[in-house]
């Protein structure tokens, strides 16, 4: 069979040398039994830390991490690929409106925007989330806006009521202003304006730390590895 053990990286010290031993010995002792036994299983392990810093940092065992790492898959956090999100987003509409009975339930342009440029710390399963709860209170012919999202994203994301305009939006930071009106101004689609930031916020790091890696990525909030694979999806180098 196959054992999944999610997050990892959450184990406590005392607790992997257990995990250790039984990854290398292939033994588990259950409960009330004398005898240890033998089991077959494939592992998976999955985490949102970062195991290499957290090795290095002595918080997590280098033995458990290198008996773990045998073949390495990496699934980008939802914020660094906010063009599939559309996609996320109509298919658990349809997912959950069968769910629940709804028909005909739709989301406006404006709120998908506003869905796409979420940071999204829970990833998948906190976009789905979003969606399962506001099928479940809809009627059927509901059209999503963003007055349907939850409290935390409005309040996170969108103006004040007393500082919104008739557009729905309120006064952007002058940077924000500027960033908007260059993309307009170039017919740039909100995937396109957001990944060109994203390249400018990256170069701009590493030029202000003279290249260093480590220290762009702290600022960035990101890790060394994140940020080594934007370069390569932006086509930068660490002296750009």
């Amino acid at each position: 069979g196959t054992l999944f053990l999610d997050e990892v990286g959450d184990l406590p010290l005392d607790v992997q040398p257990k995990l250790l031993r039984f990854l290398q010995e292939g033994e588990i002792q259950p409960l009330g039994e004398q005898r240890p036994q033998k089991v077959d299983v494939r592992i998976i392990a999955a985490t949102n830390t970062d195991l290499e810093g957290m090795v290095a940092d002595g918080r997590f065992r280098e033995d458990l991490y290198y008996r773990l790492n045998v073949i390495r898959l990496r699934v980008p956090p939802l914020r660094e690929r906010r063009s599939e999100i559309p996609t996320i987003v109509n298919y658990y509409i349809n997912h959950y409106s069968a769910k629940f009975g709804r028909r005909d339930i739709t989301i406006t342009p404006q709120t998908l925007d506003l869905l796409m440029v979420c940071d999204w710390p829970g990833n998948v399963r906190q976009l789905t989330n979003e969606i399962q709860r506001i099928i479940a209170r809809a009627e059927d012919g509901t059209v999503i806006t963003p007055d349907h999202l939850s409290p935390e994203l409005r309040r996170a994301y969108l103006p004040s009521q007393g500082a919104a305009t008739a557009t729905g939006f309120g006064p952007a930071s002058g940077l924000a202003a500027s960033a908007a009106n260059e993309a307009i101004s170039q017919g740039l689609t909100l995937a396109d304006a957001t990944a060109e930031l994203e390249r400018r916020m990256i170069a701009e790091a590493l030029r202000k730390h003279n290249g260093n890696i480590s220290r762009a990525a702290r600022e960035l909030g990101l890790t060394r590895r994140g940020l080594y694979l934007k370069l390569g999806r932006h086509d930068l180098s660490a002296s750009a």
